[in-house]
């Protein structure tokens, strides 16, 4: 299992969902500048099916 991210880090993925989303886009590929290093980032949104989120939640607990 991963580490829960920090606060900041899902506030930020918060924002770029709801922009990607405002924009008609459910995906993006981009390159990233950070600490010297080049990073391809892509991120895809999937919507989570209701029958599916009680799982999610758990998750989170």
């Amino acid at each position: 299992m991963q580490p829960p991210m920090t606060f900041e880090i899902c506030h930020a993925l918060t924002q770029l969902t709801r922009q990607l989303l405002e924009a008609g886009e459910q995906a993006t590929e981009t390159h990233v500048l950070a600490k010297g290093q080049v990073y391809r980032v892509a991120v895809s949104l999937e919507p989570v099916p209701t029958e599916e989120l009680p799982d999610v939640i758990q998750r989170y607990r």
